[in-house]
């Protein structure tokens, strides 16, 4: 799930301070190409995460529906997907089946490397000999609880004794919702987040899924807030959290997850605005939220946390996605280490409670380059940070060691003050949840009261432009097509804006390629900032011309508010005709409400290709 900008960004940035980082893949144009030549040359689109493991870097290469590999000698390569929508190829070489915008990885300690599959709404394994299977999820879209989940259940044989999305049971034949996040523990078991019902499953070492957090469905507004949390099986009053399972409130997104040394789950919560922290135990607590989240948790000023990683001395990084920016959480201080400076409208409180000047000299910081929709790290065994820049087109990497950033944190010598008497308590505990607890301590001192913060402007949507500035679009295809003759295809046309766009009701133009008819299928949908799709409205085909001219109608709204999608991708439906002559047709087109019209490509293979 990824979020796009308007216009193409610079392949490489400009030294903010401590100077750029080095660009571990992707050239900064999007597209694909640069299998087995070096990664920075090569081609990425919209990359949505980044997993480390067995001497090399994994990247979810999203718009591009692959998983790409960088081996040990920077040589980049693709070993899942074959570039074309879809689902197919289990059980056979990884490289020639189908995905459906690989969103998540997690490399296991046998070597085998999970993605979420998020349009299948399936967990899939590469296998460390190339072969491709689905762990978890059925295919059909699932919820947790509705009618619909518990009517589409039954009879299924092993779904299990849940609410109808299958826990209990096999996770093969359990329904997810577009997961979107994944992370394995040092034992083998699997976290999944799933943004379409928001929730986190866990798959046991002998396949069997369960349901360990969600979002609660209470009505009377006390969960609602960000911050509330309970343990396992509160569900509280008017919750709607099953047993066994924690009840991370009302606004809650598990877009980012991550397992420590000690078991423990992190989960980047977009929509809270929040850091959680899930124990062994089972009980969810919040550690790092924003100034109006919840007392005694760490507080930092971040837009959308959207994806969580761990270094080898208990640090926690978290990538902002909106704020264009990567956090540093450890000795009770948030800290900026890559992209735009903290927020400097006003001082940022730490967990103690205190306030620090987060303005400060400029000079001082050590920021190393602009990123643009960050939403996806990884911690390498050398010390780098990794992070999947989703609109620079590129992994860029961040040397740990040298990550001495802008402070955000709160008055050292209080925390330390408070910290010292709980010194002999640390053992295995992170930094952040060091920081969290002391906080709460009650014999901290009195931390000095916190002026009031000026008010934040949210990072998106951007402001309404005059009537006459219209929104600038950008439209493309997003994979070519290769279809067999009398075969049939999805066309993906994806629109995009970082203005806000919402015409009313408009006619969208489509002429198909040589050889090629449309079908009258259409569907959309939007992809949002924080990591979520949802579908579109309901828009209307009319086909003419014999089916070689389509005209969509639809209401199409970006950036506006309410509704912070960034992009949204039109479906069409084609089919190559039974007759027509092999060989690859430019000359399609798409005309989104009358702007420009933009070129449609697909091939038709010959009998003997495949």
């Amino acid at each position: 799930m990824t979020a796009e900008a308007a216009e193409r960004p610079r392949p490489t940035d400009a030294p903010d301070g401590g100077g750029p980082p080095v660009t571990v893949a992707g050239n900064g144009t999007p597209g694909f190409s640069g299998d087995g030549g070096p990664a920075p040359d090569g081609q990425l689109a919209f990359p949505a995460d980044v997993a480390v493991g067995e001497g090399a870097v994994f990247v979810a290469d999203h718009a591009n529906h692959r998983v790409r590999r960088i081996d040990g000698t920077g040589t980049l390569t693709t070993v899942a997907g074959d570039g074309l929508r879809g689902f197919a190829g289990d059980g056979a070489d990884a490289v020639r089946a189908r995905l459906g915008f690989p969103s998540a990885l997690a490399v296991a300690p046998d070597g085998g490397v999970f993605f979420a599959d998020e349009m299948n709404h399936r967990i899939r394994r590469i296998d460390p000999s190339g072969v491709i299977g689905t762990v978890a999820g059925d295919g059909s879209r699932g919820g947790g609880g509705d009618a619909e989940g518990r009517e589409g259940a039954e009879g299924r044989e092993g779904a299990g004794e849940g609410d109808g999305n299958g826990d209990g049971g096999p996770a093969d034949r359990a329904r997810l919702d577009a997961p979107c996040a994944v992370a394995v523990d040092g034992a083998g078991a699997l976290y999944v987040g799933e943004a379409g019902t928001a929730r986190v499953r866990r798959i046991d070492g002998d396949g069997v899924i369960s349901t360990v957090v969600t979002a609660s469905g209470r009505s009377d507004g006390s969960v609602g807030s960000v911050g509330s949390v309970g343990s396992v099986g509160s569900g509280g009053s008017g919750g709607s959290v099953g047993p066994g399972a924690a009840d991370a409130g009302e606004a809650f997104l598990p877009a980012g997850l991550a397992v420590d040394t000690a078991g423990r789950l992190y989960i980047a919560d977009p929509v809270g605005r929040r850091l959680l922290l899930l124990g062994p135990d089972g009980t969810l607590r919040v550690l790092a939220g924003p100034p109006d989240g919840t007392a005694g948790a760490a507080v930092v000023d971040w837009g959308a946390p959207c994806a969580v990683a761990i270094d080898g001395e208990g640090a926690v990084y978290v990538a902002d996605q909106t704020g264009h920016r990567v956090w540093r959480l450890a000795d009770g201080a948030a800290r900026v280490v890559a992209g735009q400076p903290a927020p400097q409208a006003h001082g940022t409180t730490g967990a103690a409670g205190g306030t620090s000047e987060a303005a400060g000299d400029a000079a001082d910081a050590v920021v190393h380059t602009a990123l643009r929709y960050p939403c996806g790290l990884a911690v390498d065994p050398a010390g780098r940070l990794l992070v999947a820049d989703n609109s620079h087109h590129r992994i860029a990497t961040v040397p740990l060691t040298t990550a001495l950033s802008q402070e955000t944190e709160g008055e050292r010598e209080e925390e330390r003050e408070s910290e010292g008497e709980r010194e002999a308590e640390t053992g295995s505990e992170s930094e952040v949840e060091r920081a969290a607890d002391t906080a709460q301590d009650g014999d901290a001192p009195e931390p000095a009261p916190a002026p009031e913060p000026a008010p934040v402007p949210e990072p998106a949507p951007v402001p309404e432009p005059a009537p006459t500035s219209p929104a600038r679009l950008l439209v493309r295809q997003e994979v070519g097509l290769e279809v067999p003759r009398g075969g049939s295809e999805l066309l993906h046309v994806r629109v995009s804006s970082t203005d806000p766009w919402a015409p009313g009701r408009v006619e969208h133009h489509f002429a198909a390629p040589t050889g090629f008819v449309f079908d009258g299928r259409v569907t959309c949908a939007y992809y949002r900032a924080d990591r979520t799709v949802l579908p579109g409205g309901a828009p209307t085909a009319t086909v003419g011309d014999d089916g070689r001219s389509l005209t969509v109608a639809d209401e199409p709204r970006l950036n506006t508010p309410g509704h912070p999608a960034a992009a949204l991708v039109y479906t069409l439906g084609v089919r190559a005709l039974g007759d027509a002559d092999p060989g690859r047709y430019t000359d399609g087109r798409a005309v989104i409400a009358g702007r420009p019209e933009v070129r449609l490509k697909a091939s038709i293979l010959g009998d003997d290709e495949d």
